[in-house]
């Protein structure tokens, strides 16, 4: 009894201390369902089908995936990035030492029944995934089919492969052209058939091995349920499962009960016919710590900083905390350590606290803290305290006011103003974002400030009276606005405009009034004299031990002559090479400015002029490495290399401090903090403050906790990707930090494609040349040539031609090859992934080209737009004008096409009218229709799923305007603006701002262009290069033509 206690007693301790993994995934279930492998913390793992203590498999430093056991149950292959590449390995599955099947990069789906091969597939620029047949003896995989992807199934007699094509695993609610489907692929004959035809999305099919039906999860609009389809019949699926939060994801069978093992969210589910669906209960009986605290002893890292008014005290930053020094160097203070500070920091009139941008609830927020030991930072109380994001904010010099700037749901850029310690903020109203500073002139009465109008992207400049509480506008402006001050007088404002100075003049003003005239000393000596005289009588009187101050100038009111106001704008500073901006006003007639260079001339200089432009000279080089300037009192500081550098502008004097200290930080606490952050700037950003439909805060308090108990920056990906998904929009990711040390070489890649399907024992077939490559060109390798070595290594049917190339992008590489019996060598360099990319495309386009031209006759043009950037529209110019300029109609392209932001200029270039004739006798004399370098012949459009962003919009506008018909299928519905957001361990996300609507307020996002002439092109047709699209659009627009 008391050993049957014992035993009870330590079961009970280990279920204690047992650690419950989260975020585990690929689950697969062992034929005869009695077990489970599971990857987690990037390794594999094994427990029972009833769950409770895992046991580990593999202990690498690398990442190993997508386990699948073999039909036999003893062996379990997966992959694994430990080599040279993504390669798939063998273990067996009561553990042991891994083996690598074939040292190329493939991606395991599925075993073969006769357990001998595997089924993978493996990226190409033609088709993408491609699947394959590889043998477990070291022999090279064979090609089976162009078209495929990584999820995919074997049926139980290996004669087809059911796949899914398409979709998003996060995207459920998504309905559009690239949602996704199943299809199935007949191996021997090589025929596709699309299984599924719902508005929503299938995905991970499993074959059942106990009877004719089909596992796979579809989309219900929210979630991914698990279906069967019985007897291959899809028409009536049964819904097996009906969550109501988490989607399943990446099923897994077991080839003789049908036990099924899948992803839910952050767990691992299990089903089985008799018991339906059930959490699998995982515990590891491991000490699986990891270090949370990190430890740095850091120097000179420096990444912002303020200094107080009295010169004696520095606060700045380093990593995700403030920090406190004296200003001449000494110990370093913790100002918070809660992984926050992320913006702005400044100190207050008392010299001792200092304000700080924080991250609160992934939100900027102001806080304080003051320099005293064990302070933490307190949130300042401000109108927006509780409900607006702080951008920025700065104490002005000129006026002794802090100003600002914030945004809320529907605006950012919005700024407030209050007066000493931040108090008493209040806002000005401005109903348009922001830019660069607001200048308030030294009686604290009016501020400057500008905005951009984003309906015609001009500037405006705007006067704010803090009396009236009114703004008025000064002037519309087309160059970026990035910094103002005024002159003491208040007689003008310097305006830093389009990386050049200028100086509006609110009143007029005499043009030489700062000239000196040289003949005076010369024609009016007694003037001169009375100069010299007065000099002379000048009495010290040494017993004051205090300088007598000057007298204040009384201020002067300030007084606008409306009138002409705008043409009183005049440029005064240019550099050439260099961005300038206005730093302050001297006095009347003076001012300094900061002159910052890039490139080879990069480094930032100090630099005064007068008002005029003129006696320009360097007050301080900064240096190369110098950013961050900022002045305080009569010295000038910035960060050079991690340091913080002075100088005081009058006596000349200079020095430098820097910072040696430990920091510590938890990175449990850091991937929370980025979780916050994802949060709350797409939550601000997003182009829809609606959220499309869903209830952001309360998205928060859902993935939340998850976020406080990830283990790595990979779980925070995890929750990051469920939470964005559930708003379905186009134009999201998340990128997360690289962490460990996962390093290793490409190999370089060769202008031409090989004939995977049929392989001699020694060599490798050339399938395809490409054609603007020199092997084609000088070489004169073509199809049917035999590779028979690679730099002097031979190559038989089990050489890796990767392990061959690896290395060698950008290096000679020798080819040896036979040639119609004839043994050649060429010569040539290993070319990058996007080279080869660039290849294919001019082949691809090529011919679609050549076939446009041989069935028009050489009457209509072909244009293929690949994405939207300036380059794109500077090579569709070129095109258009000067290889088609002679054709009576034009074909263009936007298939695939990636997007940008170019859609007006080529519709610019289709839709404008002629207006007039023009001759020049110096040319022909022939009268040529103005404008010139327009396109007013037919054309017609090219579109399909894979048409982007700017590559949809292009095509719906095109319609609207009613310029032509498009052709294709529909576009994906992906229309959003969008740029890439970095957050604060260095990871980064795409961040969809702006939205796109028809004139009819239909919303471009999640509706594609809907061709007018719907063409389906099967896989079969895309593999055989059939282009009936193309085809359609000939046809099409030959009617057009006489």
């Amino acid at each position: 009894m008391k050993r049957l206690f014992a035993v009870i007693l330590m079961l009970m301790i280990v279920a204690v201390w047992a650690l419950e993994p989260r975020f585990a995934t690929d689950p697969a279930v062992s034929p005869d369902g009695s077990e489970i492998c599971f990857v987690y913390d990037g390794e594999l793992w094994r427990v029972p089908w009833e769950g409770g203590a895992a046991l580990r498999l593999t202990a690498t430093q690398e990442d190993e995936f997508g386990p699948q056991w073999s039909p036999d149950g003893k062996t379990i292959a997966f992959n694994s990035n430990r080599g040279t590449g993504s390669f798939v390995y063998l273990m067996p599955a009561q553990g042991g030492e891994a083996r690598a099947v074939f040292e190329e990069s493939y991606t395991l789906c599925d075993w073969y029944a006769d357990g001998q091969a595997l089924l993978v597939t493996r990226y190409n620029p033609g088709f993408g995934s491609s699947f394959y047949k590889m043998p477990l003896d070291g022999g090279r995989p064979v090609l089976l089919a162009e078209i495929g992807d990584r999820f995919a199934s074997l049926s139980p007699d290996n004669k087809k492969i059911v796949f899914n094509r398409r979709g998003d695993p996060h995207r459920e609610a998504y309905r559009g052209s690239t949602a996704g489907e199943l299809w199935e692929i007949d191996i021997e004959t090589k025929s596709y058939a699309r299984l599924t035809f719902t508005d929503y999305t299938e995905r991970y099919p499993r074959h059942s091995h106990t009877g004719d039906r089909l596992y796979y999860c579809a989309s219900d609009g929210e979630r991914f349920q698990i279906h069967s389809a019985d007897g291959m019949d899809f028409s009536q699926p049964r819904q097996l499962t009906n969550f109501p939060q988490w989607s399943a994801r990446d099923i897994n069978v077991a080839r003789q009960n049908d036990r099924m093992a899948f992803e839910m969210f952050d767990e691992i589910w299990t089903w089985e016919p008799q018991r339906g669906a059930a959490k699998l209960e995982l515990k590891i009986n491991e000490d699986h710590w990891q270090r949370d605290l990190q430890s740095e002893n850091v120097k000179d890292a420096i990444e912002a900083f303020a200094v107080s008014g009295d010169d004696l005290l520095v606060g700045f930053k380093y990593k995700y905390d403030a920090f406190f020094m004296p200003r001449k160097g000494g110990e370093v203070m913790p100002a918070g350590t809660d992984l926050t500070a992320i913006g702005s920091m400044e100190f207050l009139e008392d010299g001792r606290s200092l304000a700080l941008r924080m991250m609160d609830g992934g939100i900027g927020r102001l806080f304080s803290v003051k320099c005293e030991e064990g302070a933490k930072p307190q949130r300042m109380e401000w109108f927006g305290a509780d409900s607006l994001d702080v951008d920025r904010f700065y104490r002005d010099e000129a006026s002794g006011k802090w100003v600002l700037f914030y945004g809320d749901k529907l605006q950012s850029g919005r700024i407030a103003v209050g007066g000493p310690g931040l108090e008493d903020l209040k806002p000005i109203n401005n109903n348009r974002a922001s830019i660069g500073d607001f200048a308030i002139n030294s009686t604290g009465e009016y501020a400057v400030f500008a905005t951009t109008r984003e309906d015609v992207w001009m500037r405006e400049l705007w006067l704010h009276d803090f009396a009236s509480g009114e703004n008025r506008k000064l002037m519309n402006d087309d160059l970026w606005v990035s910094s103002l001050a005024w002159l003491p007088d208040n007689s003008s404002i310097l305006i830093g405009r389009g990386g050049d100075i200028y100086r509006l003049d609110l009143v007029p003003r005499d043009e030489f009034e700062f000239e000196t005239d040289n003949w005076d000393e010369i024609f009016k000596p007694s003037e001169a004299k009375s100069d010299e005289e007065v000099d002379l009588e000048i009495e010290i009187d040494i017993s004051e031990e205090k300088e007598e101050e000057s007298p204040e100038k009384p201020a002067v009111p300030l007084n606008i002559v409306w009138e002409g106001l705008e043409k009183r704008l005049y440029p005064i500073l240019q550099e050439n090479g260099r961005s300038l901006s206005v730093e302050a006003a001297i006095d009347d007639s003076t001012f300094y400015y900061y002159s910052w260079g890039s490139g080879e001339e990069s480094g930032i200089k100090l630099k005064k002029a007068n008002i005029q432009g003129k006696n320009a000279k360097d007050v301080h080089d900064l240096g190369r490495k110098a950013r961050s300037p900022r002045r305080v009192g009569g010295k000038l500081y910035w960060l050079d290399d991690g340091k913080i550098s002075w100088v005081h502008l009058e006596k000349r004097s200079k020095g430098e401090v820097g910072a040696s200290f430990k920091y510590e930080y938890s990175l449990n606490k850091l991937n929370t903090r980025v979780f916050e952050q994802v949060w709350g700037a797409f939550g601000l950003n997003f182009y829809d403050p609606n959220m499309h439909g869903q209830d952001w805060d309360a998205l928060y308090e859902l993935y939340h906790p998850y976020a406080e108990q990830a283990r790595n920056i990979s779980d925070i990906a995890a929750i990051v990707n469920e939470m964005i998904g559930d708003v379905d929009a186009s134009h999201t990711g998340f990128y997360p930090r690289r962490e460990g040390s996962l390093k290793y070489e490409s190999p370089a890649y060769l202008p031409l494609e090989f004939d995977w399907q049929n392989q001699p024992e020694l060599g490798l077939t050339v399938r395809l040349v490409y054609p603007n490559s020199p092997l084609f060109a000088y070489h004169g390798l073509k199809e049917g040539d035999l590779l028979t070595a690679i730099d002097g290594v031979s190559i038989g049917s089990k050489t890796p031609v990767d392990k061959l190339l690896l290395g060698k992008e950008g290096r000679r590489i020798t080819l040896d090859y036979l040639s119609d019996g004839e043994a050649k060598q060429a010569v040539l360099t290993g070319l990058s992934w996007s080279e080869i990319r660039e290849l294919r495309y001019d082949y691809e386009t090529g011919l679609s080209r050549k076939k446009v031209d041989e069935l028009t006759g050489g009457r209509v043009g072909y244009i293929h737009i690949p994405s939207m950037g300036t380059e794109d529209y500077s090579n569709f110019l070129r095109d258009l004008f000067r290889d088609n300029v002679d054709k009576d109609a034009l074909i263009i392209d936007v298939r695939g096409n990636t997007g940008g932001h170019i859609h007006d200029q080529i519709i610019n270039l289709l839709n404008r009218q002629p207006y007039a004739w023009s001759t020049s006798r110096r040319y022909s004399g022939i009268q040529n229709l103005e404008p010139r370098k327009v396109w007013t012949r037919p054309s017609i459009v090219l579109a399909d799923e894979g048409s982007f962003s700017d590559g949809e919009i292009f095509p719906t506008v095109y319609q609207e305007l009613g310029l032509g018909k498009v052709v294709g299928q529909p576009s994906s519905g992906s229309v959003i603006g969008t740029w890439q957001y970095r957050l604060l361990d260095g990871s980064s996300m795409r961040m969809p701002g702006s939205g796109w609507y028809r004139l009819d307020g239909t919303n471009m996002e999640g509706t594609g262009v809907q061709p007018d002439i719907l063409v389906e092109i099967s896989p079969e047709e895309q593999i055989a290069g059939h282009d009936t699209q193309l085809l359609r659009a000939i046809e099409e627009i030959l009617k057009e033509l006489p």
